[in-house]
This record gives C-alpha cells, sequence and structure tokens, in this order.
C-alpha cells in the first residue's frame, strides 16, 4: 500500500509518493507563456517576416485562474516595475497541437491586465473562467517589429460591451448638426 500525503497550496493539490515506485502524475507547477510554447523574441520575428501581412497563430490557453503573483520585470524599458503572473490551472496548446498544463500563466501584457484588474477590483472574484488564442503580426511601429493579437474565445471581455450596446441601439441617434460657432473670449 502507497503512503501518499495530500497538501494544499493555494489552487494546486500536490500529492507526495512516500516510496519511489510510484507512478508519475502531472508536472505541477510549469508556467505557461507564448515563451514556453517556444516563440522566443527571435523566433517570433522570424515567424511574423515569413508573411508581415499576417496573423501567425502562436497558441491557445485556457482554463480557470484563480488569483495572480507578483514578480519584478528583470530586463527592457519597465525593468524593475512589478507585474503580474495568473495563477490556477491552464492548458496551451501550440500551432503543431502539442499540448502543456501549468499553474502559472503569462499572458500578452494587455490581456494579462485585464485577467489582473478583475482580481482586483472586487474581494468577490474567486475565479475567473479564460480561452485566449493568441497571434503575432508584424508591425513596422512596434520595437519588435511585432505585436500580439489575442482573440477572447468565451467573450469575456467585451461582453459588457455587447450589453452596453444592446442597450444603446433602442435609443435614436442625435440630429445631425452644423458646425457650433467659436465661444466668444471672456470680457474683461
Amino acid at each position: 500500500m502507497r503512503n501518499i500525503t495530500m497538501v494544499r497550496m493555494g489552487v494546486a493539490a500536490i500529492a507526495m509518493a512516500a516510496n519511489t515506485d510510484a507512478a508519475p502524475g502531472q508536472e505541477v507547477g510549469r508556467k505557461l507563456s507564448i515563451r514556453e510554447l517556444g516563440f522566443d523574441k527571435e523566433t517570433l520575428l522570424k515567424t511574423v517576416m515569413t508573411d508581415t501581412g499576417a496573423n501567425h497563430f502562436l497558441g491557445r490557453f485556457m482554463g480557470v485562474a484563480t488569483g495572480i503573483k507578483p514578480y519584478k520585470i528583470k530586463e527592457g524599458e519597465r525593468a524593475g516595475e512589478t507585474a503580474f503572473g495568473i495563477m490556477g490551472e491552464f492548458e496551451a496548446v501550440n500551432s503543431d497541437g502539442e499540448s502543456k498544463t501549468g499553474t502559472l500563466l503569462y499572458l500578452p501584457g494587455y490581456v494579462n491586465d485585464a485577467v489582473v484588474n478583475a482580481f482586483s477590483v472586487s474581494d468577490d472574484v474567486q475565479a475567473i473562467r479564460l480561452a485566449y488564442d493568441v497571434y503575432a503580426r508584424y508591425d513596422a511601429k512596434a520595437i519588435t517589429s511585432y505585436v500580439f493579437t489575442v482573440r477572447d474565445l468565451l467573450n469575456n471581455g467585451s461582453a459588457g460591451v455587447e450589453e452596453v450596446k444592446t442597450q444603446i441601439q433602442a435609443l435614436p441617434m442625435p440630429p445631425k448638426t452644423l458646425a457650433l460657432a467659436a465661444p466668444e473670449a471672456a470680457k474683461k
């Protein structure tokens, strides 16, 4: 009989076998990011340069976020700033269909910030379901020559926008008006 002790650590329950002949389980603690899917800065640049007009699929990230983990940015123009990883249970699938699982997720900046913000605005938020397809495309104006684009597969980010649009569509548009005259200068 195998002796297994369960230890609760944040969102992951880790099984530790007392003897060494225990069957290996799922790896716990792996981080997931674009880089972990094989896309470092050099590879990303090569990828977007193959077709500068296309969005290049990098991977799909999905799972349940349950918290955030602060860290210091080590390099680049944001070096020294605090940023956040997303904690939870996640899976990432690359463009070849290979999947990886992990408990710490790093998404492209603006999407990562949106998830982090959801945890920051209310103590009532305990978990967030997420699923994103991440692409890279060439952008001559970007410092890196590429930018990330993200497609929200669960429509988390725009659910509020769609609700507002539905409510507003019933309202009539204001009439077109002629340009207003410039205000008179304040009289002394």
